[in-house]
């Protein structure tokens, strides 16, 4: 019993820890777009705690660090928006714990291609979550930023997709270079 307590409370902590470390990273931005979105490091720690602890874990960080993102630095046009901008976005992330298990296995056996590709696939995941929820936010919500007669959701497409993916691609990278680094990270 005390053993299922402790790994409960690191379980906590970790997902503690690591939400702050991607709100930090939300805050160093590499580019940032005019009405928002930014490309940074902060899917980093909410995928590392889903790969560490699963889908549940990574989607509690995931709120959590949208919830503090939102009363950090606020965006609100109305609940919804703010919905999907924020909670709902940042909680996709933590599907990319999917794949907790099979890169579990894959690193037990030290097939580290494999843990590479499941890696890759689960940020993959994760960052299309984020994009989707962005996404609803932008087809709903800033259709009025978009130019004379185009569709707002042909527009919010594009101008989610012109940070998220390469935010997708940087994740990908860090993520493979920590797992080669420090694989046990990952256990």
């Amino acid at each position: 019993m005390k053993s299922m307590q402790n790994s409960r409370s690191r379980v906590i902590a970790e997902v503690a820890i690591f939400a702050a470390l991607a709100v930090v990273f939300d805050w160093l931005t590499l580019f940032k777009m005019p009405q928002g979105g930014a490309v940074t490091l902060s899917l980093v720690p909410i995928l590392f705690v889903a790969y560490r602890h699963g889908v549940k874990a990574g989607m509690i960080t995931g709120l959590i660090v949208g919830i503090v993102t939102f009363i950090l630095n606020p965006y609100y046009l109305n609940p919804l928006q703010v919905f999907f901008d924020y909670f709902f976005a940042y909680t996709l992330v933590g599907l990319g714990g999917l794949f907790e298990n099979q890169l579990k296995y894959a690193l037990r056996r030290d097939t580290t291609r494999q843990a590479m590709i499941l890696i890759s696939i689960g940020a993959l995941l994760g960052g299309l979550g984020r994009f989707f929820g962005s996404f609803l936010a932008g087809g709903f919500f800033y259709g009025a930023f978009a130019p004379k007669g185009q569709n707002p959701w042909l527009y919010s497409l594009i101008y989610n997709a012109a940070y998220v993916i390469p935010q997708i691609l940087l994740t990908i990278v860090v993520l493979i270079i920590l797992l080669r680094v420090q694989p046990k990270m990952f256990k």
